[in-house]
Order: C-alpha cells, then structure tokens, then sequence
C-alpha cells in the first residue's frame, strides 16, 4: 500500500490520528468503463475507477459523500474518516475514491496497452469526470451530501464546485487550492525533473534528491528538531530508501504531478476558458467550507483563501506547526470542524 503522500511521508512522520473507522476493511471494488474520454482530446482504453464504500445509501439516495484521494494516495488510506468524529457512517454512505493515476484506479503502472510514458496526461478535471461517471452511471447516484476532499483531494472538491456546481450540497476542499501558486509550481515541477532523473539512472542520487525534497517540505523549526545538523547529510541516504523506485510508480506519481500544475478552476467549459477566479467562484452553489494550513510548503493557502472570500465561503486555517500535515496533527480539532459543517442542516 501506498503511505500518505509517501514523498512526504518521511517529513510528516505519517501524521495519522489513531483510526477511528470500522474495523472491518471496506471491500475494494471497481467501476469499468471502455473508455475515459479526458479533456486533452486523448482516452484511457479498459478505464477503470478504484472505490471503497461505507455506510448504507438511504431510500432517497442524498446521504452519499464522496472523499477523492491525495497525491498518490489510495481509498485504502482514507478508510479513517468514515468514522463517527468525521463522517458518520451510521449517516452517511461514504464513497472512497481511487483517483486516476494513483496506481490503483488506470494509471501508467496498470495499464498493459497504456503503460509508464504511453499513457496519457490527465487532468484534475478527467478525474472528477471519472468520479461523476462512477457516481451516475455505476452507483446510480444524481447527488451528494458532500465532497471531502485533502490535498490533491481539496484540488477535485474545488474542481468539483465549480464543474458541477449544483451536485453536491457542501464541499470541503483541505489544504487544496482552485489553482496552485507558483512556488507550488515550481516545487511539483522539480518533483517532475527528479522523477525523469530517476527513472533514466535508478541511483541512490536521484532518490536522495526527492527525499531532499520531502524534507523540504516540513517547517525549518520541525526538520531542526528532528535532525541534528551533523546528522542532515546522511539522513538524505536513509530518507531515500523509502522512496520508491519502480518505474511504472515514477510514471504515475508523474502523471498525478502534472494534473496538478495544470490545474485551475477557470478553465470549466461552461466560464468560456477566460474566466477570473472570481467569476468561478460565482459558480459555487453548494456550502463550502475551505480549510488550510498556516504554514503550507506543499499547497500554498493563498489562492484557497481568495476562492472561500470570493464565494463567501466558511473558511478554517490550522495552525499546528505541520506546515501540510496539520489536518494530521491536529486531528482532533480537524476531524471535529468538518463533522460540525457536514453535519449541520
């Protein structure tokens, strides 16, 4: 199983509150389709969506959540927010989702005819479009209670609102952004350049390069406390045997990079494809909740926040000194903010 954000893994320690969640593992299971037409004008041939469900659907079929997955995240490792102090199964039926590339769902590792760079670039936009697909024609379902959704998860949600602005009652993007702001741009497209470097090489370097980069990411204060300055030369080493390293899982983390640079809200067909952020924002319908983290070296907060006052959104911003791994650290005050908003009618 892929770890959460395994490239940031080593930097948030893996941040994961005790599981609160069923103790029964929800079955995975898959949505075919022949084909996933994606906005490039290319396809995905035997297209398939990962999902895992929790929670009974009720008769009237409006209680469904859909929770999309993080930069190289799995449905598996989001089975901890079906949970009372989160989303309550005994409500809702919540929709965990494999999004595309991410090694579980079609993704350059899985896919035979399509494999590593002969897969097509995707987009945060092909991944909602695969989720609106699954929800519609496999799980019969025309609308949500809400979508959930953290880090390149809060991406979809946002894409989401404002793609299918009146489909969901309330989306909670987390510590996700409408568009990323250029140095998050910068930081995933050095991510691209290292993954290029490590699948010509597959040497120690190149690894230790992207572990430079997850160490990166945390707060200088947390890394300083963490590693002793006579010690940060060889943590790079250590740091780098986690990453992995088969090809076909450089191709997907690669593809999902991409999506995300590419991302912006602004660019839903129905704005015309010259639209402001402001003008996206109007499009949101449902309730929204933003939630960010003080100090973001992953997703700035910046465009997330100007989004949530455009669309006079609720808004949150964590400050446990994680920098991205907030929502983990402070689990508690997390998980009780978006039940709280979820919950209420």
């Amino acid at each position: 199983m892929k770890a959460l954000l395994p490239w940031l893994a080593a930097a948030l320690v893996l941040f994961h509150a005790p599981s609160h969640a069923t103790t029964e593992e929800p079955e995975q299971q898959f949505a075919e389709f022949a084909r996933c037409e994606l906005i490039s004008g290319e396809a995905i041939e035997d297209c398939r969506i990962g999902y895992r469900t929790v929670g009974t659907l009720n008769a009237a079929r409006d209680n469904a959540i859909l929770v999309p997955s993080w930069f190289t995240g799995t449905s598996e490792g989001l089975v901890d927010y079906a949970a009372p102090d989160a989303l309550d199964p005994s409500r809702y039926f919540i929709i965990l989702v494999d999004s595309l590339g991410n090694g579980i769902s079609s993704s350059p590792s899985n896919q035979s005819a399509q494999a590593n760079g002969d897969f097509p670039h995707i987009a945060i936009a092909d991944m909602v479009e695969s989720q609106h697909r699954l929800l519609t024609e496999t799980l019969g379902i025309e609308h949500l209670r809400g979508i959930v959704g953290l880090s390149m998860g809060g991406m979809q949600a946002f894409e989401w609102a404002v793609r299918y602005p009146d489909f969901a009652d309330k989306i909670v993007p987390v510590i996700g952004s409408p568009r990323l702001a250029s140095y998050d741009i910068v930081r995933w497209e050095t991510l691209i350049r290292v993954l290029d470097y490590a699948r010509k090489c597959q040497c120690d370097e190149a690894f230790e390069l992207r572990a430079g980069l997850s160490m990166l990411s945390q707060l200088p204060e947390t890394l300083g406390s963490s590693i002793p300055r006579g010690e940060a030369v060889t943590a790079l080493a250590t740091r780098a045997e986690r990453e992995p390293r088969e090809v076909g899982i450089l191709w997907d983390d690669q593809r999902q990079a991409e999506a995300m640079i590419a991302h912006d809200v602004t660019a839903v067909p129905a704005l015309g494809g010259k639209a402001t952020l402001a003008e996206a924002a109007q499009r949101v319908h449902g309730k929204m909740f933003v939630i960010v983290s003080a100090d973001d070296y992953v997703v700035s907060h910046g465009p997330a926040l100007e989004f949530a006052q455009l669309a006079a959104a609720q808004s949150l911003v964590l400050d446990a000194d994680c920098g991205h791994g907030d929502p983990w650290c402070d689990a508690a005050g997390f998980r009780a903010a978006l039940k709280a908003f979820i919950d209420r009618e």
